[in-house]
C-alpha cells in the first residue's frame, strides 16, 4: 500500500470511530513512524510502505481509535511552539492554556518597566532559587509546559516548579532538561495546599490548578475521563477547593507589587474574581476570555501597600 492511500483509509477508520480531526490524527501517527514532517509526507505520497511498517501504524491507529489521547500515543504535545513529553501522570497541555502563558509574559514586562522606571533592582530573596533574576512559581506544574515556557520566554526570570505527583515532577524535569531550562527552573514536589514556597519571595505565581466540580464529571469528555490523572482535574467545593489553595499560598509567597494568573473554568470568572477580593491583599481582577470567548484566566496584582 502506498503512503498516500494508507492515510486515506485510516482517516476513514478514526472518523468512523468517532475520533476527532481524524485526517489530523492520522498524518500525525504517519509523520510518527516514518520520521517524516508534514512536507515530507506530501512529497513521498506515493511511497511504498513496508509490511511492518504498515504493522507499526495499525498498531499505533487501533489505540487511537479506541481513545488513548494522541498525545500519550506520540509521547508528547506542542504547546507555545515547542514540543512537551506528556505521561499519563499529567494533563495533556491544551491550547487555551497558552492565553494564561501570553498574560504572564505581559504581567512580567510590565513588572519590569516599572521597576526599571523606579532604579529598582531585583535583588536575590532568601528562599528562592538562586540567582538575580526575579522568580516565578508554578503551583500544580504538571508537564511543567507553562513554567518552562515562562522561563525559556523570559530570559532573566527563574522559577520554582511544584506538583504533588511525583511522576509529573519527574516528566517536568525531563522537559526542563530536554528544552535547556534546567538552569533556569526547579521541580519539586509538593501539595499546592502547602506549597514550599518562602514567604514574600515570588514576583509571579501562576497556576492551572484543578477546577472540575464533582457534579460536573458527566460533562467531561469520556477520553479525558479515562486517561488523565483525576487528581489534576476534579477539586472539591464546587471546583474552587484548588483556586483558593492558589490565591492563599500567592497571599503569602508574592512580594508587593506581584501578580496572581490563575486558569479557571468557563463559568468560575466571578468566583475566582470574588475570592480574591476576600484577601483584601490583591487590586482589582482582570478576567480573560480565550480565543472562543469563554472566560479562561483571571489576574490580579497584590498591592503595593
Amino acid at each position: 500500500m502506498r503512503l498516500r492511500q494508507y492515510l486515506i483509509e485510516a482517516a476513514q477508520t478514526l472518523q468512523k470511530a468517532g475520533v476527532d480531526s481524524p485526517r489530523l490524527c492520522a498524518q500525525v501517527l504517519v509523520e510518527k513512524v516514518l520520521q517524516l514532517d508534514r512536507l515530507g509526507c506530501v512529497m513521498y505520497a506515493g511511497r511504498q510502505l513496508s509490511a511492518h511498517e504498515i504493522q507499526t501504524l495499525n498498531t499505533l491507529l487501533a489505540r487511537r481509535a479506541a481513545g488513548e489521547p494522541l498525545a500519550h500515543i506520540t509521547g508528547s504535545k506542542e504547546f507555545y511552539g515547542r514540543d512537551f513529553a506528556v505521561t499519563p501522570h499529567t494533563l495533556i497541555p491544551r491550547p487555551e492554556t497558552e492565553l494564561l502563558v501570553d498574560k504572564a509574559i505581559e504581567a512580567a514586562r510590565k513588572i519590569i518597566d516599572a521597576a526599571d522606571r523606579q532604579g529598582l533592582r531585583h535583588a536575590k530573596t532568601e528562599g528562592t532559587p538562586a540567582g538575580c533574576g526575579p522568580c516565578f512559581a508554578d503551583l500544580g506544574c504538571g508537564s511543567g509546559c507553562i513554567g518552562i515556557t515562562l522561563a525559556l520566554e523570559l530570559p532573566h526570570w527563574q522559577g520554582v516548579l511544584v506538583d504533588i505527583s511525583p511522576e509529573a515532577v519527574q516528566t517536568a524535569r525531563h522537559n526542563a532538561a530536554s528544552l535547556g531550562a534546567q538552569n533556569r527552573v526547579w521541580c519539586l514536589p509538593g501539595d499546592m495546599t502547602r506549597p514550599p514556597l518562602a514567604r514574600g519571595a515570588y514576583t509571579m505565581l501562576v497556576s492551572n490548578p484543578p477546577y472540575i466540580a464533582e457534579s460536573e464529571r458527566s460533562m467531561v469528555m469520556g477520553e479525558v475521563l479515562e486517561h488523565e490523572p483525576h487528581s489534576a482535574l476534579f477539586s472539591p467545593r464546587q471546583g474552587l477547593a484548588h483556586l483558593a489553595a492558589a490565591i492563599q499560598a500567592a497571599a503569602w509567597a508574592l512580594v508587593p507589587g506581584g501578580v496572581l494568573l490563575l486558569e479557571h473554568g468557563a463559568a468560575q470568572g466571578a468566583a475566582t474574581r470574588r475570592l480574591l477580593r476576600e484577601h483584601d491583599l490583591f487590586e482589582a481582577p482582570v478576567t480573560h476570555r480565550d480565543m472562543a470567548g469563554l472566560e479562561r484566566c483571571t489576574v490580579a496584582f497584590r498591592a503595593q501597600g
